[in-house]
């Protein structure tokens, strides 16, 4: 990416002008589960778990969803249970995040910028909360029709049911009159101000609780403790263990109502500390990846155990192996094409056909054939570095926008090279890229010694482990720390939210960033992606790859 190829690029990649103008002082994501709402219209649903919200330009519309079961698919339906209200307010836009949360910020018309309303949207929590900043009348609609307001639990508190069969509880920070209003709408007369939240009760379709009033007198027991951001850190505690935390920050007193996922229920997460309590008095919460079990913590810590990582597997090849594959390696090493323009043109297939020869070239190395390793690792030199030098026909630009290598292809086109301009995809592009230079570094060290700084690019793309000091990428692009597992599909709506397309693609991809931080001397990036590899190869185990279900 030499000879002026990484400069910045001259046209838009995608706008965003639905992110405050401050945050674009570094790096914005690209691949967050909450991507949705930064681009077109920024009204696509987003999946804080366990509800689905859509932030409209005059309210957010909240959503428990419901299973659709299939034979080959299970589906999460969204039933637009409640629209909550902004008075006055006519735009939004994303004002703050972190690895745990997003802000969006509602502002009225005639206004510059400061926030009438601000929506935490945070990962898990038993809540979906609106900070009134300034006074407005509650203003509550459903699709559904409202049965009955229970407001004996005290003032600003509200117990909905719905003729869906589900049960809501409605809380506000002020203590206001909360009642019905023709068939759809739950309003107040006085004006609110602060904190107005919502969270089901029970669904009578797929949430149910044995004591309604347990569950009622469980979320209230946490509704001043309103979350409002997080944090996320991964500390090495041995060779073979990791410790995971996140840290819930939060607006009020007490201590928060959060709701985990089954990979993090079987992590013990916390089970020792006195801060951390399992709360079953109220519903667990169906979602597509299972049924979150509810807790009390400000904070979860698990440990992830570390498997064995290395360029060859953990069991020796026997002398009949050895035998067997020094004759393979030398056909598969000769027949590697020495005419660069028969190699595919694209970043994805290309690294995968670049990853393929220098896998061949550790198993000839591994096999002790060093004629055939020394092939492939010059023919594997001779196709890379017109990719370094930007001389090939579909050459790498540095987006200054996004902040992100694009090829120049998917810049001029949202659609190609799998929508690569638009960051879809960009840790299987890259992280098979990034195997290969670790395998060159192991290698060929000298050649990648001289060539690090632009081999550092390919990983840094998608595997920054600090946008605060490497402010040219931003923090881990693709993996999602509350989910466990990585998303692919960029700067596109998406109905769904986001989508997990390749498990084998995305545990390469941190795979290769462990073998290449590792091969070149930088043991915290590679303990930090040995920690993100397991974590997204056991989630791969628990969501996706479910055995015999028969």
């Amino acid at each position: 990416m030499g000879d002026g190829r990484c400069a910045a690029n001259t046209q838009s990649v995608v706008d965003n002008v639905l992110i405050d103008p401050q945050l674009k002082s570094r790096p914005v994501p690209t691949t967050a589960w909450w991507q949705n709402l930064v681009i077109d219209a920024g009204c696509d649903p987003i999946v804080p778990s366990p509800y689905t919200v859509c932030c409209l330009d005059t309210g957010i519309v909240v959503s428990s969803p419901t299973p659709h079961v299939q034979k080959k698919f299970v589906a999460s339906i969204c039933h637009n249970d409640w629209t909550l209200h902004m008075p006055g307010c006519s735009r939004h836009w994303v004002s703050s995040y972190d690895p745990l949360s997003v802000n969006v910020s509602y502002v009225q018309d005639g206004q510059a910028s400061d926030a009438a309303v601000t929506v935490p949207l945070v990962r898990g929590s038993a809540f979906v909360s609106a900070i009134f900043n300034q006074p407005a009348r509650l203003q509550l609609s459903t699709i559904h029709a409202v049965l009955s307001v229970d407001t004996s639990y005290g003032p600003g508190t509200a117990v909905v049911r719905l003729n869906s069969g589900s049960v809501w509880l409605v809380v506000c920070e002020s203590s206001v009159d909360i009642r019905q209003e023709l068939v759809n709408d739950i309003v107040s007369d006085e004006p609110v101000c602060g904190a107005v939240r919502l969270a089901l009760v029970r669904n009578a379709e797929c949430n149910s609780v044995t004591d309604e009033n347990a569950a009622v007198l469980a979320l209230l027991a946490s509704r001043d403790a309103v979350p409002v951001g997080g944090s996320v850190s991964i500390d090495a505690i041995a060779d073979d263990k990791a410790k995971f935390t996140m840290s819930w920050k939060t607006r009020g007193s007490g201590t928060p109502l959060m709701y985990t996922l089954p990979h993090h229920q079987m992590s013990s997460i916390s089970q020792d500390s006195s801060d951390f309590r399992w709360v079953d008095e109220v519903a667990t919460q169906w979602t597509s990846r299972g049924r979150m079990r509810a807790a009390l913590s400000c904070q979860w810590q698990w440990i992830e155990q570390l498997e064995p990582l290395g360029f060859s597997g953990q069991t020796p090849l026997s002398e009949e192996a050895v035998v067997h594959l020094r004759q393979l390696v030398a056909i598969d090493a000769q027949s590697l094409t020495s005419d660069k323009q028969s190699l595919p043109q694209d970043p994805y297939f290309f690294g995968k056909a670049l990853a393929r020869a220098m896998r061949i070239a550790l198993i000839a190395d591994e096999v002790g054939d060093t004629d055939s390793c020394n092939l492939v690792v010059d023919r594997a030199i001779d196709w890379l570095e017109p990719w370094l030098y930007g001389t090939n026909s579909d050459h790498l630009v540095y987006d200054t926008e996004w902040c992100g290598v694009i090829s120049s292809a998917g810049l001029a086109d949202p659609m190609a090279d799998f929508g690569q301009g638009r960051y879809n995809d960009h840790h299987f592009h890259y992280g098979y890229f990034v195997y290969a230079a670790a395998a060159l570094a192991k290698l060929r060290f000298e050649w990648a010694a001289e060539k690090r700084d632009i081999l550092d690019i390919f990983v840094r793309d998608y595997f920054n482990i600090s946008a605060d000091i490497d402010m040219h990428f931003p923090f881990i692009r693709c993996f999602d720390f509350f989910n466990g597992h990585s998303y692919t599909n960029g700067l596109f709506a998406f109905a769904d939210s986001r989508n997990q397309e390749s498990t084998s693609e995305s545990i390469n991809a941190y795979y290769a960033a462990y073998l290449y931080a590792d091969v070149t001397g930088r043991p915290e990036i590679a303990q930090y992606a040995h920690a993100v590899l397991q974590l997204e190869a056991r989630t791969s185990r628990t969501y996706w790859h479910l055995g015999d279900v028969t």
